[in-house]
């Protein structure tokens, strides 16, 4: 059952994922992101936080493409810490959610090899809840995914 009514934050998802489907975008060839010998993605408080960095990390360095060098001399390290984490209880039982937003707020630091912070800005990205449902009180592993892939494409383009 619906409530006719969608809130901002989900009208905003709604839209980030419509701009979202299909897009591959690669920031591998992206002169403008240094090249990457680290990524150090942490979350502490919740579980929720506790399992998230996987997922994240997992798709920064995908999204990296040929920047991420493991190990490269001079590359840089981007570190996140993720701080918040909402996965809300959908209340529509579809596949995905019209009124249900996941959210994931972070710090993001990109240091150079010198140990020089480059940039630093907090992060917040949001999507739609996909596997949302009462019956299903925990984030499934997909629900995880798709909420850590906008999260590292926008990280990934406010370094652009």
């Amino acid at each position: 059952m619906m409530s006719g009514r969608v809130g901002r934050r989900a009208f905003l998802a709604i839209g980030a994922g419509a701009l979202l489907t299909g897009c591959a975008t690669a920031y591998g060839d992206n002169p403008a992101i240094p090249v990457i010998r680290r990524v150090e993605v942490s979350g502490h408080g919740n579980l929720w936080l506790e399992r998230m960095p996987a997922y994240v990390q997992r798709n920064l360095v995908q999204q990296l493409g040929s920047r991420y060098q493991p190990g490269a001399k001079g590359g840089a390290t981007l570190e996140v810490a993720l701080t918040s984490i909402d996965f809300p209880v959908d209340s529509d039982a579809g596949l995905i959610s019209l009124d249900s937003t996941d959210s994931l707020d972070g710090r993001v630091r990109l240091v150079s090899s010198a140990g020089r912070v480059l940039k630093s800005f907090p992060m917040f990205a949001s999507t739609t809840s996909v596997d949302a449902a009462s019956e299903i009180p925990d984030p499934t592993p997909r629900r995880y995914d798709w909420l850590a892939s906008s999260y590292a494409h926008w990280l990934l383009g406010k370094l652009a």
